[in-house]
């Protein structure tokens, strides 16, 4: 077994070489010509600050601004020793800012916290914290066990509740000595799993004597009998792991449907490995023209596994994807799978900004439509709709464990027109972010007028449906100006405090917007007890502040997409009768909003 892991190692060696090769041979002979014009550089600014959780400087950080949407280029730039930096020649898009710094993390978010999104001109802070570290070393029979993988995979937060996916964080090797050193870690609970074949590619050149083993979990055991290993920020912990030497079987089978592209690089696909108890990617690996698009996967221990295959499809940036097919080992290797690759789907649609001269509110008018997000999110349904034998309409395939509830996010071009792409097929829910203050959402309608005056809450509500490989087109998103914002502090009795997990929500008062989900706000409530809502539609509402029902903020669903959420906030804030009312560009910056604790209740 070991002697075949070896030739497949090094047989896969010589495929990246060669496909290197062959990729700067190619960008190699790109034509230049002498009359070629340099662009006019963009003269956007984004200025900041990368601090650790003290408030002090981080200096020798580095911070990246990336465009979100995949289009352009990101840009990183150095943090001074006063924890400053600056980055230049932005275009006018929205972008993603972030740091890095050997041994820190970025600093936790609230549950439900939705990502940040800048702006040239903007000044943004980052945090940083100290993150932890699990060392330790992995012994066998014959002493140190040396140049193996160690893998630290996060099955719990730093609460103590399990992960939806178990995330493979970080990944070394021995030293010499058996010894290995994973640091930069979130706080939480982990395995930490040796042997096996690298999951980072973490192998060089020389194939690694363990590749072909079944991994050994902390401290000597199987997954069912693996200790997790608990850290704090700044923590450090010890994990020594006797190594169980056994040998592991194998996953094996081939890939169809690839697409050759007009390029010289050979085409190559992905397939991902992943362990159904956690979906966690156990492995991954290729199927190159070199091997006819067959693939192995050595080292599996028993268990249940999915598999799914990618290909990308250079210069778009299209991709295919397989349905991901189920594996079940039990003692013995798994052969003949056939993953097929097929095209995707994709929604295309137009934005439409509906200016009022007479609000006059809306800030970022001129760059409103490039600075706007459309995001699609594929959902799985409260109550999946039971089999019916006479329906001819086909179900749609189940998505890869990994992708069951993913996010595609586009930004919208010149002509105020978008397009999401690589959409599996399934139910998704448009979720379109305004560029600024004084703007919101007014409605999402697919098809023809007349359709659309009849779709604007259902789209809203119950999202798209889409089959494999369908292009939707049609679908507007309306913003319009005049959006109000809400600031304010839960108050509450002297003696009480406010509990974590507390969010603010402000629901439709009018009966005729009770199933308008683009009428239904909510925001975390923070350590000072503030909270802010921002691009409300005008009109009536109720406003409560209540905690989560079972006591665990992270497994709420934003409450646009849960109905049962919805229903019952809803039912509570009319009881509570607490209204507010917005007229157009309308800000309240100093709201009270009062709470009692349900202990107190």
């Amino acid at each position: 077994m070991r002697i075949r892991v070896l030739e497949i190692r090094r047989t896969m060696v010589g495929v990246i070489a060669l496909l290197l090769f062959l990729g700067s041979t190619s960008r190699a002979q790109q034509p230049v010509t002498g009359d070629a014009k340099t662009p006019d550089r963009p003269n956007g600014t984004m200025t900041g600050r990368v601090m650790n959780s003290a408030g002090e400087p981080l200096a020798g950080a580095i911070a990246y601004v990336m465009p979100v949407g995949g289009l352009g280029s990101s840009q990183n730039a150095p943090v001074d020793s006063n924890g400053n930096f600056r980055v230049d020649g932005l275009e006018t898009r929205i972008y993603r800012v972030s740091a890095s710094m050997p041994g820190y993390i970025p600093a936790p978010q609230l549950p439900m916290a939705e990502p940040s999104y800048y702006h040239p001109g903007d000044s943004v802070t980052v945090t940083m914290i100290k993150g932890a570290v699990i060392s330790g070393t992995v012994t066998g029979p014959n002493g140190a066990v040396v140049a193996t993988s160690v893998r630290a995979l996060r099955v719990r937060d730093d609460e103590g509740k399990a992960l939806s996916s178990a995330n493979l964080v970080r990944e070394r090797l021995t030293d010499d000595r058996g010894v290995y050193r994973i640091y930069g870690l979130p706080p939480g609970a982990y395995l930490i799993v040796a042997g096996g074949p690298p999951r980072f590619g973490l192998g060089g050149i020389a194939p690694g004597v363990t590749d072909g083993d079944a991994p050994t979990y902390f401290p000597s055991a199987t997954r069912d009998t693996a200790s997790e290993i608990i850290v704090r920020n700044g923590e450090e912990a010890t994990a020594d792991i006797q190594y169980r030497g056994e040998p592991g079987h194998s996953i094996s089978g081939n890939v169809t449907g690839i697409v050759q592209p007009q390029t010289q690089m050979p085409v190559a696909s992905t397939i991902f490995l992943i362990d159904v108890r956690d979906r966690s990617v156990f492995m991954s690996g290729p199927a190159t023209p070199f091997s006819n698009y067959t693939f192995a996967f050595y080292g599996i221990p028993d268990g249940d596994y999915e598999l799914y295959a990618s290909q990308s499809l250079p210069p778009s940036r299209d991709f295919l994807r397989s349905s991901a097919r189920r594996a079940t080992v039990r003692g013995g290797d798994v052969t003949g799978l056939n993953l097929v690759l097929a095209s995707l789907s994709s929604i295309e649609g137009q934005l439409v900004l509906e200016n009022d001269p007479k609000a006059g509110c809306a800030k970022r008018r001129e760059t409103a439509a490039r600075e706007t997000i459309i995001l699609a999110r594929r959902y799985e349904p409260e109550t999946k709709p039971a089999g019916n034998a006479t329906s001819k309409i086909a179900p749609l395939p189940e998505a890869p464990l990994l992708l069951t509830n993913s996010v595609s996010e586009s930004v919208v071009d010149a002509k105020q027109t978008f397009t999401m792409r690589n959409l599996g097929s399934g139910l998704y829910r448009i979720d379109p972010r305004a560029p600024a203050s004084g703007w919101y959402v007014r409605s999402i309608t697919i098809g023809s007028a007349q359709t659309a005056r009849n779709s604007s809450v259902t789209v809203a509500r119950d999202g798209i449906t889409l089959r494999p490989g369908e292009h939707l087109s049609g679908l507007t998103v309306t913003i319009t100006e005049g959006a109000a914002r809400l600031r304010g502090r839960v108050t509450v009795a002297e003696g009480q405090h406010v509990s974590a997990g507390l969010r603010v929500y402000l629901v439709p008062a009018e009966r005729e917007s009770s199933e308008n989900v683009l009428r239904f706000f909510e925001a975390a409530v923070n350590g000072e007890a503030g909270f802010a809502i921002d691009n409300i539609a005008p009109g009536r509402y109720w406003l409560i502040a209540r905690l989560a029902d079972d006591g665990d903020p992270a497994k709420v669903k934003p409450i646009r997409q849960e109905s049962t959420l919805r229903v019952r906030v809803l039912r509570e804030a009319e009881a509570l009768k607490k209204e507010v009312s917005f007229k157009p560009c309308e800000q309240s910056t100093d709201y009270e909003l009062p709470w009692m604790s349900p202990a107190k209740q």
